[in-house]
Parts: structure tokens; C-alpha cells; sequence
């Protein structure tokens, strides 16, 4: 054998090793994300038994059970579940197979405020509506907000960075006496900084440790600039923080419906009929139905949590599907339910699967009714709590 021939086995056997080094990167990237997103792994909230929660792993944060103790046909008497869809979406219940079905995007939903920031809007940062955006970004009822206030008008040289667990944000008012987004950019003077450090998140509550932690920093921050700062008092908002956790930790749910096929999917007639459908693959590794906001309204992982990629889905066979409902940050969210369980139905029919369970049960009209009904009374909850699903507070709390 030439050299030559054995320099082309050496760069082709490299090129393969390279590819599936970056396959095997892409994948522990993805099981990374997916664990930094649940905290720990978690069952199917379908099953009838105590889960885990989405929002952290201690031990006595559980999932609220969202079906009876039953999911057999023995319930004679309970309604049949049928999907309440709009005209557009009201298709055959059992279309041609190869029939791809599009759901059309549904209301967007809330989004954090996008603050233009250009020189040339100074005009527009003038008016009430958009002062009343640029402070609602700080929420007392969800933040702990620090304010900062100058002796005379400073200009920032650069902005301060927090070493805190939880989210933090700072807003500034200017010479003028508007409020922005605070940035470090030269001829802006502020009057006052107003610094938040978010109290709640899925990962639970803020700590007493991590609140210090965070003023003594601001306090820094403050002195540093010659300035005087305030603090709401501590205690009543950790108080405060531990009961919205509490709260939080009963309607967060994630609801699973797994889609099993009785021969494995192939992956390029997967992502045909998802991409069909409306669903998008995104760098999570999983396909995302999206509402016109960028919001996803549901989504369809790997049941064995293997990411989706333009070069797995060329070559693999998946021998589940797992359809992802996050049910507090959905808006409009029992209408969406429905458009999730109608597309897990299009699936089963175009795979020839059933819709089933962790322990592989078959998931009933009157199973899938009784989780409805469940939703209805979470969604009512957090509108009584006036965390409407899917608002800028829902998408904070738990994110």
C-alpha cells in the first residue's frame, strides 16, 4: 500500500471520527440543557402516582397528580374528550395516511418588553405608554428592587455585573427624567438606578443568603459611585418569595404524551410530517410549535431524550415520541391542550402508534378528559393569583 493511500485511510477515518465527536458534543449538550431546564429527571405528570416537579430537585417538591386513579375504559360514564378545535383545524378524525395537517399559530403570547433604545425614539420615550413599559419591567411583586440614587447626574463608565443565582436587571433615570433600560454609553447621565434581582424562578426561591449576598454587592455598586442606595425590607419579601414558590410549585407542570409506534420512525419522515404541521426544529434538538410571538406552544422531543439534528434525523429510527406541554407558560392555554392532543393523534394515525403512558397504558378519550379538566381548575388558580399563563410573569416564574 503507497503512502498515499495510507494518508487518504488516516484524513478519511479522521473525518469520521470528527463527525461523530461532534455528534456525541451536540448530544451531551443537549442532555446538559435539558437537566439545567427540569433540574433533575422527572415522570410523565399522566401517570397516576406522586411526581416529581418541574421547578427543583428537593424531595418535597412534588407535582400535583393530574388524572384519576384510572385511565381504562371501565368509566362507562364519563364524557368522551374531544378536542375543541377551530374550523381551520377541523379535519377528519382518521385522514388518509400521509395526510400532513397544519394548525394554524395561535394568539401570541405575552412577551418581556422589547425597549427601542435608538437616539433617533427619544421622542417616543417621551410618552406615558412607553415610561409605563420601561418601569413594569421591574415587578415589586416579583423582584427585590434596589434603588441607587446620585448626588449629580453620573454617567456610567460601564455597568455592574452581579454574582447572583437569580435574574437581574437594572433600569435608569436620566437627567431628563425618563426611564430606560440603564446602559453604559457616553453623554448618558442618571439620576437614579433602579437595580432588581428576581425572587423566583424554577429553581425555587431566593435564599437569605443569596438576598445578602446581592445588596452587599448593590451596596458596593452604590458606594463606589458616591451614592445612596434603599432596599425593600428583607424579611417580608423572602416571606413573600417562599409563598409565591409555593404557589408556583402546584401549577407547574409539564405534561408528556408519549407516541409509540409499533415500528420504529424513521427520522427524515418524521421531520417531514412535523415541518408539515407547523412545527419547527429547534437548536434544543427538538421540534417547537411556535405561537406568532416566538413562544412555544408545545413541542416533540426523542422519548429517550436523544436531540433531534439534520444528521440524526437523515439516518436514525426513533422507536418513541414525546409530546411536551408546559402548561404554565402557554397562553390561551386549554385551547392549545387541545391542538397538542389532536396533533399527538396525527401522529399516532401517520406512525401507526398509540397514545400511552410511562407504564405504557393506552391514554383514553375519557383519561385525556379528566386531564382537561384538571387544567381548567390550574388556569383558573393562576388567574385568581393574576398570573395569567404565558404572561411576562408566567414566562419569568418559570423559566
Amino acid at each position: 500500500m503507497s503512502e498515499l493511500q495510507i494518508g487518504v485511510l488516516i484524513l478519511g477515518g479522521g473525518v469520521i471520527a470528527l463527525v461523530f465527536g461532534f455528534n456525541m458534543f451536540q448530544e451531551w449538550r443537549f442532555r446538559r440543557r435539558t437537566q439545567q431546564a427540569f433540574a433533575r429527571p422527572q415522570d410523565d405528570v399522566l401517570l397516576d402516582v406522586p411526581k416529581n416537579n418541574v421547578r427543583d430537585g428537593r424531595s418535597d417538591r412534588m407535582e400535583p397528580v393530574l388524572v384519576d386513579a384510572d385511565f381504562d375504559d371501565r368509566d362507562d360514564d364519563a364524557e368522551p374528550f374531544e378536542p375543541q378545535l377551530p374550523e381551520s383545524a377541523a379535519i377528519a378524525p382518521e385522514p388518509p395516511r400521509g395526510a400532513a395537517v397544519r394548525l394554524e399559530p395561535m394568539a401570541a403570547a405575552a412577551e418581556v418588553p422589547v425597549i427601542d433604545e435608538e437616539d433617533d425614539a427619544e421622542l417616543a420615550m417621551d410618552s406615558a405608554d412607553h415610561q409605563a413599559l420601561v418601569v413594569a419591567m421591574l415587578d415589586p411583586s416579583l423582584d427585590f428592587i434596589a434603588e441607587v440614587l446620585f448626588h449629580e447626574p453620573h454617567e456610567l463608565a460601564a455597568m455592574p455585573r452581579f454574582n447572583v443565582g437569580k435574574r437581574t436587571q437594572l433600569i435608569g433615570r436620566t437627567e431628563r427624567g425618563l426611564w430606560k433600560v440603564a446602559e453604559a454609553l457616553p453623554g448618558t447621565r442618571y439620576k437614579q438606578i433602579n437595580i432588581s434581582m428576581q425572587m423566583v424562578d424554577r429553581s425555587g426561591a431566593v435564599t437569605e443568603q443569596e438576598l445578602a449576598a446581592f445588596c452587599q454587592q448593590v451596596s458596593r455598586f452604590a458606594e463606589d459611585h458616591d451614592a445612596a442606595v434603599s432596599f425593600p425590607q428583607r424579611q417580608q419579601k423572602l416571606v413573600a418569595a417562599r409563598e409565591l414558590d409555593r404557589f408556583c410549585a402546584d401549577v407547574d407542570v409539564l405534561i408528556g404524551i408519549n407516541i409509540v409506534p409499533k415500528a420504529p420512525v424513521e427520522g427524515a419522515r418524521l421531520r417531514s410530517f412535523a415541518e408539515a404541521a407547523g412545527l419547527q426544529l429547534e437548536p434544543d434538538g427538538a421540534f417547537h410549535y411556535l405561537a406568532d410571538s416566538g413562544n412555544t406552544l408545545y413541542s416533540l422531543v426523542a422519548a429517550d431524550q436523544m436531540p433531534f439534528t439534520f444528521h440524526t434525523l437523515l439516518d436514525k429510527t426513533f422507536p418513541a415520541l414525546t409530546l411536551l406541554f408546559d402548561v404554565p407558560r402557554v397562553a390561551g392555554g386549554v385551547d392549545v391542550f387541545d391542538r397538542a392532543v389532536y396533533f399527538a393523534r396525527q401522529l399516532a394515525h401517520e406512525f401507526d402508534a398509540q397514545l400511552v403512558d410511562d407504564n405504557r397504558r393506552v391514554l383514553t378519550d375519557a383519561g385525556l378528559g379528566r386531564i382537561r379538566d384538571q387544567l381548567l381548575h390550574i388556569y383558573g388558580s393562576m388567574d385568581d393569583r393574576g398570573i395569567a399563563p404565558g404572561s411576562v410573569a408566567a414566562l419569568r416564574l418559570f423559566a
